[in-house]
């Protein structure tokens, strides 16, 4: 596919991810495929290692132009995307994240157009190249794990692209109380690129994309299984079998082929529980250690990225853009919505009891109450809780990334059951997970649709900021409605940019391809656009 452009950005890259890995690691690129096999078959990891390091690192801290601090990788889409939404309000006119919170990004010469698209075949190429070196009928058992992560993330950085260069394979389910069941599965989407992308395909179907991601992520499930006995490894920082199968269950439910989600959710919560308790559900969100990651990226001294980071746009306390200024703010129907025993209220700035809107955390110094914004965030804080109450705020940027919660498994399985019509064991496993958060919840079914609009409001609040409630929306056809005839001007607290409405089949949520594509890949003509 790709172009001469996307060639060499990622001949660049690959350069400056691997350089910088273990110096005990072959430099593979100057290594025929032959000869890595012949090296490989007696030590694959002295072959292999530096290039799996070099993809989690691109998954970590990838940014086309290194002028914007809006990108890093995976967790720069779970903050962009979730502007993108109903949730989170950016409380005044901050131009680095302004575009993507009005809903003005997508346009073909648009930096966000070109950083995903690169971002993700970047990755493809970065698995291809792993893949022709270790073929399907490998033996050796390292070198098949290698390759399971290989599937893995190649059918990640796939799954991503759907995401944003087409509509979901469903907009919405008929009998759910948005409605829609709008089917694109036969709609142009992204080229599928399995060998070089210095070559050139023409833009498969929705279908033919999200066949291939299952494809992939199922191969990388079984090696696992096969190996190791179990989809899980030891380590969160692995792109292992239970990752596969939370982002399997993702697609499934995309496709809505809720068995096949319920199926995969479960392979999760057999091997992971939830966080519980006020020390795990306010630690912060920065260790990978907490029992709910399934998976994430440990940031320390020799890896952040400090001011182009998660934590510097999300944590208030610490020395970043979040910290300056730039806050992230919950939409006040929305917090005001969460149960007043919801452990989960303590991440927004609200005090019920007093009907005042400013609330830190207990035993905070004075010197550290940050609040300057109602309904301001503190759910991500990069110290941690116990430091930052400790008046430790050092080492804000250093806190740990986390992709995947187990918690998104639990409400994903809640959601397929009552998709599937069992809206009784639906309702167990909802009140099961939310009993773990607000030990009065007991939540009473009606019907099917208000039943899944529960659940998707406690996935909302669960992974505010995650990025999950844009992948919701799209699958579900929920509108973006931030406006003062639905909400009343005294109870909208978005900024007056962002007061606007949009519908998931508006053209404001499809990125147009960039157009050095279009230029450069013969097989896309300016026809294949998106409009």
């Amino acid at each position: 596919m790709k172009k001469i452009i996307i060639l060499f950005f990622v001949t660049v890259a690959l350069s400056l991810s691997f350089g910088s890995c273990s110096k005990d690691a072959i430099q593979t690129g100057v290594l025929s495929n032959d000869r890595k096999q012949e090296i490989a078959a007696e030590d694959p990891e002295k072959v292999y290692s530096a290039d799996m390091a070099g993809m989690y690192t691109h998954v970590q801290q990838y940014v086309y132009s290194d002028v914007s601090h809006c990108y890093f990788g995976q967790k720069s889409f779970d903050f962009l995307t979730s502007l993108m939404g109903n949730d989170m309000v950016l409380p005044g006119a901050f131009a680095m994240s302004l575009y993507h919170y009005t809903l003005d990004y997508r346009g073909q010469n648009y930096t966000p157009t070109y950083n995903r698209w690169y971002e993700y075949y970047t990755m493809i190429d970065y698995c291809n190249t792993m893949l022709k070196s270790i073929s399907a009928d490998e033996t050796n058992p390292t070198s098949r794990l290698f390759r399971a992560q290989a599937l893995g993330l190649r059918g990640y950085a796939y799954y991503q692209l759907t995401l944003l260069y087409q509509y979901c394979y469903y907009v919405g389910v008929s009998d759910n109380k948005w409605g829609g069941g709008t089917s694109y599965a036969d709609a142009p989407c992204v080229p599928i690129v399995t060998d070089s992308i210095t070559g050139h395909q023409p833009r498969s179907t929705v279908a033919q994309v999200h066949d291939q991601i299952i494809k992939d992520l199922k191969g990388c499930y079984d090696i696992y299984v096969e190996i190791n006995g179990s989809p899980k490894t030891s380590s969160p920082a692995d792109f292992d079998g239970c990752v596969a199968a939370t982002y399997l269950a993702r697609v499934y439910m995309s496709m809505h082929q809720w068995d096949d989600a319920i199926k995969y959710s479960q392979v999760v919560i057999d091997n992971f529980d939830v966080l519980k308790g006020e020390d795990e559900i306010l630690q912060g969100f920065s260790d990978i250690n907490l029992p709910d990651v399934v998976w994430g990226c440990d940031i320390t001294t020799d890896n952040t990225t400090t001011y182009m980071s998660w934590f510097s746009q999300m944590d208030a306390y610490g020395d970043g853009y979040g910290g300056i200024g730039v806050w992230r703010v919950g939409f006040k129907p929305f917090v005001d919505r969460i149960g007043d025993n919801d452990i989960r209220l303590w991440w927004f700035e609200c005090d019920r009891t007093t009907d005042g809107m400013k609330r830190d955390w207990e035993n905070l110094p004075e010197s550290e109450q940050k609040a300057d914004a109602d309904y301001q965030s503190y759910k991500f804080i990069g110290a941690g809780r116990t430091n930052i109450q400790s008046g430790i705020t050092s080492g804000w940027e250093q806190g740990d990334y986390i992709y995947l919660r187990s918690e998104e498994a639990y409400l994903t399985k809640a959601e397929a059951l009552a998709q599937n019509n069992n809206l009784t064991d639906a309702v167990a496993a909802l009140n099961s997970f939310m009993q773990t958060r607000d030990n009065t919840y007991n939540y009473t079914v009606t019907d099917k649709a208000s039943l899944i609009e529960e659940i998707n409001f406690q996935k909302r609040v669960e992974f505010w900021g995650e990025g999950m409630e844009y992948i919701d929306n799209r699958r579900l056809n929920i509108p973006v409605d931030r406006t003062d005839a639905t909400w009343g001007a005294e109870n909208n607290n978005h900024y007056a940019a962002g007061k606007l409405k949009a519908e998931q089949e508006d053209l404001r949520f499809l990125y147009q391809i960039p157009e050095a594509e279009i230029e450069n890949n013969r097989e896309l003509t300016y026809d294949d656009q998106n409009p």
